[in-house]
């Protein structure tokens, strides 16, 4: 399926299973829970990346994570059954099938470790590092919301960094 998205136009909702793998052809995404009565960025997609809610992929449970456009976008789609259909047909799309699960376990990581990070500046210099083309795309509010931080301490800090 090739659909055109609008921006903040949801994919998937918190507590809906996820069944469907997104190829993003054009636009972005974010990834986010609700925490403590607020949304929490959980992560960011662009052209190129192919997205899905992984907990409730492979385990078949309502997703703890929405998924929303932040951008007008264009998506193509396979459901979870026809991609376990071409994997059990065509045995070398298990290496694509791999591959995915691969980059979302890497980019889990890099997220982790970003949020490691003691200070707003430290974690912004590493967003910047793993989303080097979104950070004028995102609004500022949504890369806080990542970074963990207020959206005023965010505005504050990036100001700094684009002065030097």
């Amino acid at each position: 399926n090739k659909d055109a998205v609008k921006k903040k136009s949801r994919l998937l909702q918190i507590n809906e299973v996820c069944e469907r793998v997104w190829f993003i052809e054009k636009g972005s995404f974010r990834g986010f829970l609700r925490s403590k009565g607020r949304q929490k960025n959980e992560w960011f997609m662009k052209e190129g990346d192919v997205m899905f809610a992984p907990l409730s992929v492979y385990t078949g449970e309502p997703s703890e994570v929405a998924i929303e456009a932040l951008e007008d976008s264009v998506v193509h789609s396979i459901s979870i059954r026809q991609l376990e259909l071409i994997y059990q047909r065509y045995l070398p799309f298990n290496i694509i099938g791999r591959k995915l699960t691969e980059e979302y376990y890497m980019r889990s990581l890099q997220n982790a470790d970003l949020l490691r990070e003691s200070t707003i500046r430290a974690r912004y210099l590493r967003f910047l590092k793993l989303y080097p083309d979104l950070d004028e795309r995102i609004p500022a509010l949504h890369v806080a919301s990542f970074l963990g931080c207020s959206e005023e301490a965010f505005v504050r800090v990036r100001k700094k960094i684009k002065r030097k």
